[in-house]
């Protein structure tokens, strides 16, 4: 029988011991869980996994809601930010109830006073974090935004990288409409995501308004088109940036052949797949990425469950909806990805070659 096995009928002295006991063993393994979720987070183990984020792993993998999901994340986040409170959870210095309280008024320059009133008990360590609270004004709306981890790049394929200066107001601002949008769940953790995220929901709502697209065909198209070209010689694929022309990692490469529309000089345009059978799809997997876990409503690609390279056709049972994310993970795995085919088709589920 484990120490903490529940046996009922025992004496209130004993009772109260193993209350207490359990009590902080249950503090000690939420602050593992969080340590271990931060790990995975920061070195993004997820897409090891299979899963294009740390959500799609947290609700796959941990059975976790969106909230709990987005508990975990503001957590690790704000534990990566506070090294030195990191530090004192993860040597068992301080428990997991009291480094909640912490970092919700802590900063890197004030860490270390905050420690120190943790000293005291759990009672005072709240009575000075409230005091804090009143005394900063915080709007339960606002919230940090930490650094997130750095994209993992694919070999031979080289970052863009894009800088913007913020006003500290600005910055305020920025941070507050995110932690909101990350309590309403279902929001990209990656900054460049999230960015891309917020520029097609603007574009979408412009579009509405000027009554260049309607509303019920946005979804059916991609949101923007990107030119992308295929040196036959060399088999290089690039892409032109403000940068500069960029070269394509083979796995980006072949995601865009999934799902594009092909130029040939002095020829006609195609599209790899119809754009009748295209809508179809769409429609079947009701605009949403069919990744377990994700559901995304934008960027969304068609993917080949069996490639045309083995055999698979344009028929609607053998396409999915994908998010770019998903998708492009899918080709940097090898088809190692976690992703099911909601089409109820028994072919197997093979990475394009």
């Amino acid at each position: 029988m484990s120490e903490f096995s529940y046996s009922p009928d025992q004496p209130a002295a004993k009772v109260h011991a193993s209350l207490r006991n359990s009590l902080v063993a249950l503090d000690d393994a939420h602050k593992c869980a969080v340590l271990w979720f931060g790990e995975i987070m920061r070195r993004r183990l997820f897409r090891d996994m299979g899963h294009s984020s740390i959500n799609q792993y947290a609700i796959q993998e941990l059975g976790f809601s969106k909230s709990r999901t987005d508990d975990f994340i503001r957590l690790a986040r704000q534990l990566d930010n506070l090294p030195a409170v990191r530090e004192a959870v993860a040597s068992g210095e301080l428990g997991y109830t009291k480094a909640r309280e912490i970092v919700s008024v802590a900063t890197p320059e004030t860490q270390d006073t905050w420690l120190k009133a943790a000293e005291g008990t759990r009672k005072e360590l709240i009575h000075e974090v409230k005091k804090a609270k009143r005394a900063a004004k915080v709007d339960p709306g606002q919230g940090e935004l930490l650094p997130s981890s750095p994209p993992v790049v694919a070999p031979k394929e080289l970052p863009v990288c894009f800088r913007l200066n913020l006003t500290p107001e600005q910055e305020a601002r920025r941070a507050a409409m995110v932690e909101r949008l990350h309590k309403l769940g279902g929001v990209p953790t990656d900054r460049a995501e999230l960015m891309l995220e917020a520029l097609a929901a603007l574009l979408e709502t412009k579009e509405v308004q000027s009554q260049k697209c309607p509303r019920g065909h946005l979804a059916s198209r991609p949101p923007v088109q990107i030119h992308v070209h295929e040196n036959a010689a060399t088999g290089r694929v690039t892409v032109q940036t403000e940068a500069g022309e960029r070269e394509l990692s083979k796995a980006e490469s072949e995601r865009m052949r999934c799902d594009a529309a092909i130029c040939e000089q002095g020829g006609r345009n195609t599209t790899t797949i119809p754009p009748r059978v295209r809508r179809e799809v769409l429609a079947r997997d009701q605009h949403r990425c069919q990744a377990p876990g994700c559901g995304r409503t934008r960027f969304l690609e068609i993917h080949h469950i069996v490639s045309r390279q083995q055999g698979g056709s344009n028929k609607v049972e053998n396409l999915m909806t994908l998010c770019a994310s998903c998708h492009r993970l899918w080709h940097e795995r090898g088809g190692g990805a976690a992703i099911e085919n909601p089409t109820g088709i028994s072919a197997p589920v093979t990475p394009h070659r």
